[in-house]
């Protein structure tokens, strides 16, 4: 181990060489097998490093790449697109500029498009010149496909969908957003001054803001909160609301989803059928207070023995047809309800229609 050190000592430029030589050995293995696209070009743009995922995501080989720039027209067939792309690349390149997360649609060489995103930077020498560019992209093609999906239900929910950033700017306004509140996405996204169009009152505003900067603060969800909009065509409806906070890894806000449920019909119906309740109520008491009356009067003429066979017959059947119609009421409410609850406990639905 001594004599070891001692040569090092007595040789250092030999030592510096051999570490410098592993060191670009461990990077360039690192390079070559990193799991993103990994690609240096020389000033010209010439490709001279293509690893084994450009192999891999692109389909073309690094021997076949290597030397030159041609593979560009090979992956960006459409020359309108590919004027695009360059145009872009030119532009970062002379304003000595990094790209970063710029998306580009590629053509596989087994004709299959991929979504690439580039990240881009010049590399320089010890004195500041340019010796190259390295550009890595990530094959985001899974991502973006998922991405679409999720976009395409989110839009199309029959639901009102928004979403709303961490400075509580509208993103994303849905289709059923549009249909409820009558304003398009165009009119709403990139800003939060919707919310004085559907609660034009400011004392109204003033509360229901109130409750949700309450729920906010304390790090709740908003579950089915009512509040009355004004729509744009004037008319007004009632917005069941749901709310949660998306954040981070690292607990920092992302933004907030809302969602609303038109139940302006719902709450209407259940009025009717309250009022048609109160009204059935007291269709079932008449009857019934008939029918104890009239019990009470055969009662009292029974125990004075002023009530005949025939009569007392005559008198039950007469209470036999009040009976009927609360029979006949109570199957009408039935019904009523029933249509109007769907879920209505099933004790109830038994109650009534016996």
């Amino acid at each position: 181990m001594q004599k070891e050190n001692q040569n090092s000592y007595e040789n250092p430029g030999k030592f510096s060489i051999e570490k410098a030589s592993l060191t670009t050995g461990f990077f360039e293995t690192l390079l070559m097998n990193a799991n993103v696209w990994v690609t240096f070009l020389d000033p010209k743009g010439s490709i001279v490093v293509w690893n084994t995922a450009a192999e891999e995501i692109s389909g073309y080989t690094a021997n076949e790449v290597r030397g030159s720039n041609d593979i560009w027209k090979k992956l960006y067939p459409n020359p309108k697109y590919r004027k695009v792309v360059t145009k872009k690349i030119d532009e970062a390149i002379q304003n000595r500029q990094k790209l970063e997360n710029f998306e580009t649609i590629i053509l596989t060489k087994g004709n299959i498009q991929k979504q690439i995103s580039w990240n881009t930077r010049e590399t320089l020498d010890q004195n500041g010149e340019i010796i190259g560019y390295i550009a890595m992209g990530q094959d985001i093609t899974e991502i973006v496909s998922l991405d679409n999906k999720f976009r395409t239900l989110l839009m199309n929910a029959n639901v009102w969908v928004a979403y709303l950033d961490s400075h509580t700017l509208i993103e994303v306004w849905n289709r059923a957003a549009e249909e409820i509140s009558g304003y398009t996405a165009d009119e709403v996204i990139g800003s939060n001054g919707i919310w004085k169009k559907l609660y034009p009152d400011p004392e109204y505003r003033k509360s229901v803001t109130n409750k949700i900067l309450d729920i906010i603060s304390n790090k709740k969800d908003l579950e089915n909160f009512e509040s009355r909009i004004s729509s744009k065509d004037g008319s007004k409806k009632i917005i069941s609301w749901n709310t949660r906070e998306l954040e981070s890894d690292d607990g920092n806000t992302l933004g907030f989803i809302m969602i609303g449920r038109d139940i302006t019909k719902e709450k209407k119906l259940h009025a009717e059928v309250i009022e048609y309740i109160g009204e059935s109520a007291m269709r079932l008491k008449n009857p019934v207070e008939v029918i104890k009356n009239n019990m009470d009067v055969i009662i009292d003429r029974l125990e004075k023995d002023e009530c005949t066979k025939e009569d007392l017959i005559l008198q039950i059947r007469i209470q036999t047809k009040n009976a009927e119609q609360i029979v006949e009421n109570l199957h009408e409410l039935n019904k009523a309800v029933s249509m109007a609850f769907e879920d209505m406990p099933p004790e109830l639905k038994r109650f009534l229609s016996e």
